[in-house]
């Protein structure tokens, strides 16, 4: 593991997003001229250097983010979530996010870390593919009492300390504070939200998320997906609403405006060809599809707030 600085990961960040303002979803991955493991903040260092605003990006890493003070409005994938004091935020890696904080007080942590970051200790990291809150069809946010918040926020404030502190063997402790970070989360958000058993829902799950990635561009319908799955459609809803609060049917569409806004704000296509390539007969039906999930035409999508 690579030692940085939180001031120079910020102004890393900082100048990404001036320099890119304005130009869709910003991929950090490739636009950060410097790249890294691990990123632990407070959240109102972050916002005061950020303006108060964290543009729509996506990149290969994890976040693990905890609001304990503060208001405004989050953006994951398609959906638009209030941001309030207790809130907890999992945002898998490669998923569109952005923020955009009120003017007021704001306190908190944001946790970012990669694959190769556990690599650098001994956890076996393909064991994150079994936790429900970086699942892409899982639901990301949750809110939080005042007990479990005070619990995050120890576990917080110990990754702080350690991440400040020249120890021996340091990157190994790091690893597994994260790891009991994100065991202690992916608990809170099992325990609030009725899953299904572990292996019926990472297969199921994992295989149908895996469908829509494949056949977004040509298959909507659930009855569809659930004969891939060797299931009932009834039952592949069941087992989609309680893993996420969402239906199968509103988790394919979800995937689908998550790729048209991601295609409509990064790329140069008309609509007309972001519509074909999302498998749309005609550019009017996707139209319809922003109006109804964002109340704006693709056209004011694009030159508006929601593209910058």
């Amino acid at each position: 593991m690579t030692e940085t600085t939180d001031a120079y990961i910020i102004e890393e960040y900082r100048k990404a997003f001036r320099r890119l303002a304005g130009s869709g979803v910003i991929d950090m991955d490739r636009h950060l001229r410097r790249h890294f493991n691990f990123q632990i903040h407070r959240l109102e260092d972050l916002v005061t250097a950020l303006d108060g605003e964290i543009p729509l990006n996506r990149q290969s890493q994890f976040f693990l983010n905890l609001i304990t003070k503060g208001s405004g409005e989050k953006t994951i994938g398609s959906a638009s979530i209030p941001i309030r004091r207790n809130t907890l935020f999992a945002i898998p890696r490669r998923m569109v996010h952005g923020s955009k904080y009120w003017p007021g007080d704001c306190a908190g942590y944001i946790l970012g870390f990669n694959l190769e970051f556990f690599l650098s200790g001994t956890f076996p990291s393909h064991l994150l593919a079994n936790k429900n809150l970086f699942r892409h069809a899982s639901r990301h946010y949750l809110l939080l009492t005042s007990p479990q918040t005070r619990q995050l926020v120890r576990q917080y404030e110990t990754l702080i300390d350690e991440y400040h502190h020249q120890r021996l063997h340091k990157n190994e402790s790091l690893v597994l504070k994260v790891l009991e970070l994100v065991i202690a989360c992916d608990r809170l958000f099992t325990e609030a939200i009725p899953f299904p058993p572990m292996n019926q829902r990472s297969d199921t799950l994992d295989q149908f998320d895996d469908l829509i990635r494949k056949h977004h561009n040509s298959e909507r319908s659930v009855a569809f997906y659930a004969r891939s799955l060797h299931m009932h459609p009834n039952h592949l809803n069941a087992i989609v609403r309680r893993s996420t609060g969402l239906t199968a049917k509103a988790t394919i569409m979800g995937f689908i405006l998550s790729e048209a806004r991601h295609l409509l704000c990064s790329t140069s296509m008309s609509i007309k060809e972001i519509a074909a390539q999302l498998g749309f007969d005609d550019p009017d039906q996707l139209s319809a599809l922003f109006r109804r999930h964002f109340h704006v035409s693709p056209r004011q999508f694009k030159r508006g707030s929601l593209c910058s």
